[in-house]
């Protein structure tokens, strides 16, 4: 996600910045950060963590599907293995980190891209930074969310 999505928030921001359509905006009395930043923002917080439901959604049905058809298990057993095992703090934590994850992706990409000085090449820069940076951020806050949280359970 922080390639895709980040490089492409960095990029169209990258090419509103070089080809002056931020500076039209701001002369226009629009708020750039407002209007340009925090949809993208609140869009990444609503979408990631529904891709990580559905993701997880798909995991355990897809779990189901292969041990059921290769008939190592049966639907049953995998229901009340499911019910026993069952911990909903993992769900819980899968949450937090998908929110942390989110903003760190889109406002990383949104601040590079934002920013961005120069012209084409500098654009692609932007956008290279702005993935690395959130991927080294990522790991960094899945390493602090995971000893906290896990701590604390």
């Amino acid at each position: 996600m922080a390639g895709v999505a980040g490089s492409r928030i960095a990029s169209e921001l990258g090419n509103m910045r070089v080809s002056e359509q931020i500076d039209a905006l701001e002369i226009m009395g629009v708020k750039t950060k407002t209007y340009l930043i925090l949809p993208k923002i609140l869009a990444a917080l609503l979408m990631i963590p529904l891709l990580v439901v559905i993701a997880m959604t798909l995991g355990i049905w897809g779990g189901r599907l292969a041990g059921v058809s290769s008939g190592i298990i049966s639907g049953q057993e995998f229901d009340a293995g499911l019910k026993l095992f069952f911990d909903p703090f993992t769900v819980k934590f899968a949450l937090i980190k998908s929110y942390v994850f989110a903003f760190i992706i889109s406002s990383i990409a949104a601040f590079y891209g934002y920013y961005v000085k120069g012209g084409a090449l500098e654009i692609g820069r932007a956008s290279t930074k702005a993935v690395v940076v959130s991927c080294i951020l990522i790991l960094f806050a899945d390493y602090v969310l995971s000893a906290l949280l896990l701590k604390a359970n």
